[in-house]
């Protein structure tokens, strides 16, 4: 029967057309790939600065943007926030489960009948690779190097760690047996393996120097794993590696802590795992305090406590202070200042560690808990407790800084400088009304933002594409021909990028949309980037307006200046440069935001919030009459739309949820007349493409 249907679909050698298909009422719509970005990625693309994205991404451990984003928010005016000191890395094995229980209800009880000692200042664990240094932008390699050593064959084990307890009168732990030392030392050695080219170069001397943080390395000779021509020479003791009970402690209280070690069950069965931590180096020779009470500060050298902040004071400025004021820094936000240390009480130093990641060693079936452990009693401290509640950053599942947290630090910087945009504001909006004579019309503000910028897309571009006598040498199709001279050069170039070819064709793309749609721009504003001056001029060659409309420089239009360090800041091109470029900008126009306010600015949210509203109302009272096209950054569309519309200032935190969907060449429409303004469907498609790799034709070879 097939043949026969096969056959009478063809008449005379000629295909019969088959019955057409009726059409679908609701068809699949089409799927639109968003680029995949990491969320390093994406913080360069909401503008914060290559160093200081990679600081907040390592300081929380790589979980998320939003995350790290809220970091910097915080660490706005953290003297530190652009020093290149790297971070201390850690590796522990940790219990968890039944045993994990055991060990915090001893903390308590130990803490309670003996007071503080130098186990309470660290969680249950056994020490792998003692702290080491790597700068930020590896820290996602350390991490993800755990998942590589433990996937190998044989790398997990089908039981749990054998430990034998040591009790004498200036220590008392657990050892871990010697089958299971080697397997933890093995497994040490790979990890460092594993991490070692990422961190260091791959030579003999630097990789001995890395092994020398391991707890149980010596120089003596016992085994060697052999590296080239040499070998690195390791004695793994008997009994080195050990989980640490109590140290520190005074020989009176020998007795009671050695009653309370015995009460514990080693032999339980519970699963182990890897932990890479990481602190702040800040904290090297410090003690870890936690605020529990609020203070707001009377005089400028005293630092503002918030409730559940971890502090890092020095054992000298305690034991030294006369009057119970000390000097200490914050975890949260990096200051520093003066603080009364009876708002705060001591905490373990591992509270404010960061946990980069964390991987199982072995898989077996947990010792039921016949009894759920006890962890509070009445009366206990919470310098106890804080030793065994994980600390925010050392959760599981971390989330971002509370909200408040993020407007105290906002309102902080408020306190600085006044919000004098927010009157001026309200006087733009009476000029706007005055100005209109007879029948207000409708008007449009455009606001949009620049194309693809070459260093978001080749990264370190500079040193590769000009010359010993600074010329620019063109290394990419998706490169410009030619950059336009001006002052500083390349050095000019590295703080303030061009587009790319891709970047100016998305451009002309959105301006010859508005030319088809015979939409009519009667005033252009720019930000002061380059990016954004050939993103405008290259709107208006596609519109076929570039000879008609003068582009304005307005540096008002610029981005949020908590993001840019004063070294970081650009020195942009002048109107003079400009213009001889061949840009046509208008030489006579005045800047509502002069360059040098905004680059002396320590302006908050809120702040940059009315800047920016500010020149929105000033280019609409400027010129009464016609539409207006804003040119800018990723900001741009909500801070110079939110207030025409009548919507209150974002938060930081807010601000950054929502930068993070506004990609190259983005356009808002704000459609309305007098006051009364609303968001509209931009009159552009939106516009996507692909990510395309970087060819190298020697993979034919």
């Amino acid at each position: 029967m097939f043949v026969n249907l096969k056959k009478s679909q063809f008449q005379n050698g000629h295909a019969v057309a088959m019955a057409s298909l009726p059409p679908r009422r609701n068809p699949t719509p089409t799927k639109i790939s968003k680029q995949n970005l990491t969320p390093f990625q994406i913080l360069l693309q909401m503008g914060f600065p290559k160093h200081r994205a990679e600081k907040a991404l390592a300081a929380t451990g790589h979980r998320g943007v939003q995350l790290a984003s809220d970091w910097l928010l915080a660490h706005v005016n953290d003297p530190l926030l652009d020093d290149n000191s790297p971070r201390e890395y850690i590796l522990y094995v940790c219990p968890t489960g039944t045993f994990l229980n055991q060990l915090q209800s001893f903390w308590l009880k130990s803490f309670n009948l003996c007071g503080w000692n130098g186990a309470h200042n660290f969680t249950p664990h056994i020490t792998l690779v003692s702290f080491f240094k790597a700068p930020d932008e590896d820290a996602l390699h350390l991490a993800l190097s755990l998942k590589t050593v433990m996937e190998r064959q044989g790398a997990v084990l089908n039981e749990s760690l054998k430990l034998e307890s040591y009790m004498s009168p200036n220590f008392m732990g657990f050892f871990v047996a010697e089958e299971h030392a080697d397997y933890l030392k093995r497994i040490a050695m790979q990890y460092v393996k594993e991490v070692s080219n990422a961190i260091i170069s791959d030579t003999y001397e630097q990789f001995d120097a890395l092994t020398a943080c391991f707890p149980w390395c010596t120089t003596t000779t016992a085994r060697c794993i052999p590296r080239g021509s040499r070998s690195i020479n390791l004695e793994p003791h008997v009994k080195s590696l050990h989980l640490t009970l109590a140290y520190q402690f005074p020989n009176s209280q020998y007795q009671q802590l050695k009653a309370l070690v015995e009460e514990l069950d080693s032999n339980v069965s519970c699963n182990w795992e890897l932990r890479l931590y990481s602190r702040d180096p800040r904290i090297t020779g410090k003690q870890v305090y936690k605020v529990i009470h609020p203070y707001t500060p009377t005089e400028c050298d005293e630092l503002e406590l918030r409730t559940g902040d971890y502090l890092y004071l020095s054992s000298e400025a305690l034991a030294n202070s006369p009057d119970c004021w000390v000097e200490g820094t914050s975890w949260l936000t990096g200051l520093s200042g003066l603080l009364p240390e009876s708002y705060t009480e001591r905490t373990a130093e591992s509270d404010a560690w960061t946990l980069h990641k964390k991987v199982s060693i072995n898989s077996v079936t947990p010792t039921a808990n016949p009894k759920q452990v006890e962890l509070k009693s009445s009366g206990a401290s919470s310098a106890s407790n804080s030793s065994i509640e994980p600390s925010v950053l050392n959760n599981e599942e971390v989330s971002a800084p509370s909200p408040p947290i993020v407007q105290e630090i906002e309102m902080e910087l408020g306190s600085i400088k006044e919000n004098f945009y927010e009157n001026l504001i309200d006087i733009q909006r009476h000029i706007m009304a005055e100005d209109v004579v007879g029948e207000p019309t409708y008007r449009n503000v455009f606001i949009m933002r620049h194309g693809e910028r070459i260093d978001f897309t080749f990264g370190s571009w500079v040193p590769y594409c000009f010359d010993e006598t600074g010329n620019y040498v063109r290394k990419d199709l998706n490169m410009p021909k030619l950059l336009p001279e001006r002052k500083g050069g390349q050095k000019a170039y590295a703080k303030d990028s061009p587009l790319t070819n891709m970047g100016m064709f998305q451009a002309r793309l959105v301006g010859e949309t508005l030319k088809d749609q015979n939409i009519t721009i009667d005033h252009v504003y720019c930000s002061p980037s380059f990016r954004c001056v050939q993103t405008c001029d290259s709107v208006l060659q596609g519109m076929h307006r570039k000879n008609e409309l003068l582009i304005k420089i307005e540096p008002g239009l610029f981005e949020w200046m908590a993001w840019y360090p004063p070294e970081t800041v650009p020195d942009w091109m002048t109107p003079e440069e400009l213009t001889k470029a061949g840009y046509n900008i208008d030489e006579n126009y005045v800047a509502m935001v002069s360059e040098q306010e905004i680059k002396d600015s320590r302006e908050n949210c809120e702040q940059f919030y009315l800047r920016s509203a500010f020149v929105t109302r000033s280019a609409l009272s400027s010129d009464p009459r016609g539409n207006v096209l804003l040119v800018g950054h990723t900001a741009t569309l909500d801070t110079c739309s939110r207030e025409l519309i009548g919507k209150k200032p974002r938060s930081g935190s807010e601000m950054t949820k929502v930068i993070q969907k506004i990609p190259y060449c983005s356009m808002a429409l704000v459609r309305g007349k007098e006051d009364k303004w609303e968001l509209h469907e931009p009159p552009c498609l939106p516009l996507t493409h692909s990510v395309n790799q970087r060819f190298d034709w020697k993979v034919l070879l």
